[in-house]
């Protein structure tokens, strides 16, 4: 079996637990890894593992160097959530001639929300024969490629409805940071206003997603700011128990409305007093269908699952900046 050579581009927890899936995989090769954190930099990628490890992977901050290595095929780049923040590093892989999946959320979908950047990496991956890809399991799946799936058996779709139920407390410690958990009501209030926490990110990016897959134009398309849940009782969380009165995670919605009507909604709720955890998809139409997983798929293992998963699709696609829907069926990958 050929393997597929890869790098990490971003070694913190997430790049950590792909390289850590992708050492039990046949069909990867992890060649290097890049950081620019002062207490990464230096040290052996293996030794960040569970169990710790010697790989002779060592993390390097010089991305240009590592990109030269002629076997390199793909790069997974795990570093932060918005396209702008990213974008250098991007263009820097692609004009390598490499080819990029990111779990950035706004790299999964950022014709609308940044029209100008997604241009400028399409025009360049395609000059470079290479392509870019953001997925993972939300965005990149359970709220924007997967209604879309199952609209397939319907002849007509009025409306998706698509909720995800998550205990935020079952996840990485800086997810839970991210909802808040802990904070006062009026911390949370202002750590939203000035972006220090955004809550979950992607929530548009799959709303035109699911817009442009099924060929719909809508009036507008809204995120509302997230919402605090607010603790009742203790309640616990990996950042200890939070109090009656301080936030355990939050709400994030969007829609997308046309003639009055919501024809797109999306619902994410992540806190840690949630007992029953599901992803649910409505789609009102012809026949109606109502999908739930019941339990939910674990966000962090989902992220890292599709994230390997796709890049075999995406090795093999035209050049480009892809989205999912533009990729074939991402599956298991052994």
């Amino acid at each position: 079996m050929n393997k597929i050579n890869v790098i990490i581009y971003g070694c913190g927890v997430m790049g950590r637990k792909i390289a850590q899936a992708l050492l039990t995989k046949k069909s990867f090769k992890i060649i290097g890894a890049v950081d620019i954190h002062p207490d990464l930099v230096g040290k052996d990628l293996g030794g960040l593992l569970k169990p710790a490890r010697r790989l002779g992977i060592i993390i390097t901050k010089d991305a240009a160097g590592l990109l030269t290595k002629p076997r390199l095929q793909a790069v997974i780049h795990t570093t932060t959530s918005g396209l702008k923040g990213v974008f250098t590093q991007v263009v820097e892989c692609l004009k390598a001639g490499k080819n990029v999946v990111s779990t950035c959320e706004e790299l999964s979908y950022p014709w609308k929300r940044h029209p100008r950047l997604a241009g400028e990496i399409d025009r360049l991956a395609k000059r470079h024969k290479a392509t870019v890809t953001g997925t993972g399991i939300n965005p990149g799946f359970l709220m924007d490629t997967l209604p879309l799936v199952l609209t397939g058996p319907c002849l007509e779709v009025r409306s998706i409805t698509v909720r995800r139920m998550m205990n935020s407390a079952r996840r990485r410690i800086p997810f839970q940071k991210k909802v808040g958990t802990g904070m006062t009501p009026k911390e949370f209030r202002k750590k939203i206003d000035d972006t220090e926490i955004t809550g979950h990110v992607g929530l548009l990016e799959s709303i035109n997603m699911i817009a442009s897959g099924l060929g719909w134009t809508y009036d507008k398309a809204i995120e509302l700011p997230p919402e605090p849940v607010i603790a009742k009782k203790p309640t616990r969380s990996g950042l200890g128990t939070v109090k009656p009165g301080q936030v355990i995670g939050l709400i994030s919605r969007a829609y997308a409305r046309r003639n009055g009507k919501d024809i797109i909604s999306l619902e994410f709720c992540a806190h840690a007093g949630i007992r029953e955890e599901y992803d649910e998809i409505l789609i009102d139409g012809i026949p109606p269908i109502h999908e739930r997983i019941q339990g939910g798929v674990h966000g962090d293992i989902g992220t890292v699952a599709m994230t390997i998963n796709t890049i075999p699709k995406a090795v093999e696609s035209l050049p480009g900046l892809k989205v999912m829907r533009e990729l074939p069926p991402v599956v298991a990958t052994l």
